[in-house]
């Protein structure tokens, strides 16, 4: 039974996963190699190119992922039943409240005016429908499977953002204090995938007892 529950999870964390490929490459697992090769117009792109950010898009990409790690953390904590699932989503409000409240400072202070963009726009859009799926009629009930499905949802989104940090906006960063502060929050967003990686393999598979 709990092979099952697993699979169920897993394929529901996969239907949430926070993917950008496209095109004729939508048949294809998404994989990190998939992720940004979307184009968004609005910041003078052309088919097929990176995404070109400034520092002021980017800080905005920054506050985004915070913003929506802080509200799947307060969606998520009340449908778990598995206390460190409960923790994890509890701990990401409070961990990601305090790091957008410490961007939002470095910002004020560098003169950085954080500047929306499909990528931003698009990251919030897929926070709100990754909650409506957790909570919609084909969501696993309560219990094991749903808190395999938001640990799994944690992690899916938790990865995709490391890989957007890595990929896309870090090697782009101008300002030295933005570029720290992307550095330092793609370090504590590996910490919570490290955790989150540790809470799903334990509900697949719980630790032996003596």
């Amino acid at each position: 039974m709990r092979t099952a529950k697993f699979w169920m999870g897993t394929l529901l964390a996969g239907a949430l996963a926070l993917g950008y490929g496209c095109g004729s490459e939508a048949n294809k697992d998404p994989t990190p190699q998939d992720a940004p090769q979307q184009q968004y117009p609005d910041a003078g792109t052309d088919a097929g190119v990176l995404l070109t950010l400034t520092d002021a898009q980017i800080a905005r990409v920054l506050q985004v992922a915070n913003e929506g790690e802080v509200m799947l953390g307060q969606y998520a904590a009340p449908l778990a039943t598995e206390q460190a699932v409960i923790d994890f989503n509890n701990q990401m409000v409070t961990e990601h409240t305090a790091v957008k409240q410490r961007l939002d400072a470095l910002l004020a202070a560098q003169g950085i005016t954080p500047e929306d963009t499909t990528l931003s726009l698009q990251l919030q859009t897929d926070v709100q429908e990754l909650m409506q799926i957790l909570a919609g009629p084909n969501a696993p009930p309560a219990g094991a499977a749903r808190d395999l499905a938001l640990i799994s949802a944690q992690l899916d989104a938790h990865a995709r953002v490391a890989f957007l940090a890595d990929s896309l906006l870090s090697p782009q960063i101008v300002n030295p204090a933005l570029k720290q502060e992307a550095t330092t929050e793609r370090q504590g967003v590996q910490m919570h995938i490290n955790s989150a990686a540790t809470i799903q393999s334990n509900l697949v598979m719980p630790p032996a007892t003596p």
